[in-house]
């Protein structure tokens, strides 16, 4: 309970922050005499607890695009925790092995490489319109569809960029886990499981790598801030049909209109969207932290 009060504090803090500075910095947006505090808290009202996210406009573009936000961001979570552990569990069953190193190297790839970078350079490798090895199926443009509406669309348009999402925070989670996991092996419980006679890959599975679970959450948690830029970047490259993609046409960054202004009241519902997944995201590992740690339940 003290924690989903303190993620709902969070919120409502960031929301005064969003509307309340534009108060301050911009007072000729609004109508004069108006106090800066009754207004900030009208538009909190309205915006927030009203659910609409500010201006009529911005709350019917996202009631059309949080769901593929949402689809998005699970995916490429999904993608980050599963590959990572797989990974590193892989890597530390094979210890110092040629195949894990170059898992490891590919790993490190993947990390230091910024996701805009990524999601450009699997467009110009396998693009239909202009890649090296063109793959038509998962690099269509424009093909996003519901997944109730074309299952297949959905899965094969979405796939590459959970990938992409996921990949810097896969890489991450690959080597936390790897090097938890050595530090495990001279471990008691370990050691006495190595004595028994059970192979490596048990020993590893079963005893070693679950104790790097709940610092591997801990990552996953502070990662969400990271996580949701990534959506941000990558919906607007793959053409993905969500909320975010409004954001660098809200910066003034809208080439091919008329005038290129800055969306105030979009930026502001964007920074409310994008504190609500954060929130959701830290919550999420710190539930599950408690779930797979008797340590911490038990404290």
């Amino acid at each position: 309970m003290r924690r989903l009060l303190w993620a709902a504090g969070i919120v409502v803090l960031t929301a005064f922050f969003a509307y309340g500075i534009i108060r301050l910095l911009r007072p000729d947006r609004y109508p004069p005499g108006e106090s800066v505090l009754g207004g900030t808290w009208s538009d909190v009202e309205h915006a927030l607890f009203g659910f609409t996210l500010g201006e009529d406009y911005v709350h019917e573009e996202f009631v059309r695009g949080f769901a593929a936000d949402l689809y998005l961001l699970a995916g490429g979570l999904v993608v980050a925790v599963g590959l990572g552990l797989a990974g590193g569990i892989w890597c530390a069953v094979r210890d110092r092995s040629r195949s894990a190193r170059a898992v490891e190297t590919t790993a490190v790839f993947f990390l230091c490489t910024p996701v805009y970078v990524l999601a450009l350079g699997t467009l110009l490798l396998f693009a239909p319109p202009f890649g090296l090895f063109q793959l038509p199926y998962f690099f269509d443009p424009n093909s996003y569809a519901p997944p109730l509406e074309s299952p297949w669309d959905f899965i094969r348009s979405m796939l590459v960029p959970w990938l992409v999402v996921g990949a810097p925070l896969a890489g991450a989670i690959l080597r936390l886990t790897l090097a938890l996991t050595r530090d495990s092996m001279g471990e008691h419980w370990v050691r006495t499981a190595r004595a028994k006679g059970l192979p490596r890959k048990r020993v590893v599975r079963r005893h070693a790598a679950p104790a790097s679970y709940a610092t591997v959450l801990s990552q996953f948690g502070a990662s969400a801030p990271i996580m949701v830029m990534n959506v941000v970047l990558v919906e607007w490259v793959f053409s993905i049909p969500g909320f975010f993609r409004h954001m660098r046409r809200a910066l003034g960054q809208n080439y091919g209109a008329p005038e290129n202004y800055i969306d105030i009241p979009m930026l502001q519902g964007l920074a409310m969207w994008a504190a609500v997944l954060i929130v959701a995201v830290s919550l999420l590992a710190d539930v599950t932290i408690v779930r797979i740690d008797p340590r911490i339940r038990s404290a």
